[in-house]
């Protein structure tokens, strides 16, 4: 089912909007990228426990984004969406997912975050106290998790005897944003080479897969499965959701 996801999206688009091509300016895609915004404007909510799996017609696609505990229940890494603080477990991984209050993803650096007219690093406690404030204030939303390349520079390291995963990224480059999945099971490392040489991305912070794989993409308001989610529906803390627009 993961394989046929490109084409249901495809479908999608023409379902959601007949008149919509692709714009001239939207590059060919790689299969292994299963949504972009160029060609499909839309927005994104992160979703965070207790999840409803109830579908709006105007999903697209909906992902795990941040890992979730293995000895506890709850989203790892520091989370919250507007008002709502969801985790204060600040890890070291160096990614961060921001969601502006009208839905536009960023990826920064934890150590450079520029955001409102100021940078901040969030590995230090008073810069992260005051960039959460702000950041809650203003209605955007956070996860956490590695990055895999940044300004377009691999920004991790091999790791020998890693092991092998179908791996998920969120990347930003040059024409928007978007969701790639490798074909193959491959270490972080191999899929930061793999996604840098088919996209040349901008961006790219690693999504949970795993136990909690859970995907599911719209094809004609009908929600299809394109992870395998190997833990209750219940388990899952957290979900990277992508809508079409309201004007689509």
């Amino acid at each position: 089912m993961r394989r046929n996801v490109s084409l249901i999206l495809i479908c999608l688009m023409l379902f959601h909007a007949p008149s919509l091509v692709r714009a001239e300016t939207c590059n060919e895609r790689s299969k292994e990228v299963i949504f972009h915004s160029c060609d499909t404007p839309a927005n994104i909510t992160l979703k965070f426990y207790p999840l409803e799996l109830k579908r709006d017609r105007r999903d697209i696609l909906s992902v795990t984004g941040a890992y979730s505990s293995g000895d506890r229940f709850g989203v790892e890494g520091l989370a919250f969406k507007a008002a709502r603080l969801v985790s204060l477990r600040f890890q070291s991984w160096d990614g961060a997912l921001l969601i502006s209050p009208n839905g536009n993803p960023q990826i920064h650096n934890v150590e450079n975050i520029h955001f409102l007219g100021h940078t901040y690093n969030l590995r230090i406690s008073s810069d992260r106290r005051i960039f959460i404030r702000k950041a809650q204030d203003g209605g955007w939303s956070m996860i956490q998790s590695h990055l895999l390349i940044t300004d377009s520079v691999l920004d991790l390291l091999v790791i020998p005897n890693a092991r092998r995963f179908i791996r998920r990224m969120f990347f930003t480059d040059l024409k928007g944003w978007g969701i790639y999945e490798t074909k193959a099971a491959v270490t972080l490392y191999e899929a930061a080479l793999e996604i840098q040489k088919n996209i040349n991305p901008l961006m790219v912070m690693n999504l949970d897969m795993g136990a909690y794989n859970y995907c599911q993409v719209n094809n004609n308001s009908n929600f299809d499965s394109c992870g395998e989610l190997l833990t209750n529906h219940k388990n899952l803390t957290n979900l990277i959701t992508i809508q079409l627009l309201n004007n689509n």
